[in-house]
């Protein structure tokens, strides 16, 4: 768990209107909050204790929402997350979206081989599985009690939360209201630690 409160912000593409979110990520099954196959540059780095940050795209309209909020409580690969299926049904029902692999029957399975795993039929991300979880990226996250996902009732990205989202931004670009991690956020995400992340918090 890391010794100072982190924030990770990324803004979640796959919303459309009304703020109805219409990719596997986040998901929530059984009251727990789910987050795998998307962000693939973010996820390595993401611990327990934690928070993810997701706000509305621009093709949701405006204003621009906070969608998902999330404080990490397990990490483990696609392949832990599938097995958990076996006993616990959140898991199970989730097989086929936010867990859209599963795992080969292989003499030994090695996390963040692709060939180690198979990507299920109709699942998200099926020309791009691999990418998503080689290497360090077989990561797999839930959320712990009190994890939310809104829709059109999640609050609204305001000024003093721009700012501080502002501190955990390292590439160029205008940071607004409009656009909170500036106008080019595509596969990029913020870091905010320490006394700015606790005010978010």
């Amino acid at each position: 768990m890391p010794d100072k409160p982190r924030v990770f912000a990324y803004i979640i593409r796959t919303v459309g209107a009304g703020y109805r979110l219409k990719g596997a990520v986040p998901w929530v099954s059984g009251g727990k909050v789910f987050f795998g196959a998307c962000e693939k540059r973010m996820r390595p780095d993401v611990q327990p204790g934690d928070y993810i940050m997701g706000i509305s795209g621009a093709g949701a309209g405006r204003p621009r929402r906070v969608l998902l909020w999330m404080k990490v409580d397990k990490r483990m690969t696609f392949k832990d997350a599938y097995d958990r299926g076996e006993t616990d049904k959140a898991f199970r029902d989730v097989r086929g979206t936010a867990i859209h692999v599963r795992p080969r029957n292989v003499p030994l399975h090695h996390p963040g081989d692709p060939g180690c795993y198979e990507h299920f039929p109709g699942a998200p991300h099926s020309d791009e599985w691999e990418s998503d979880l080689k290497g360090k990226r077989d990561v797999f996250l839930t959320g712990t009690k009190g994890s939310w996902v809104a829709a059109e009732k999640g609050p609204e990205v305001t000024a003093v939360l721009v700012d501080l989202l502002r501190d955990g931004i390292n590439w160029k670009g205008n940071v607004t209201v409009t656009h909170p991690l500036t106008e080019n956020a595509r596969g990029k995400h913020a870091l905010v630690v320490g006394t700015t992340a606790r005010q978010i918090i």
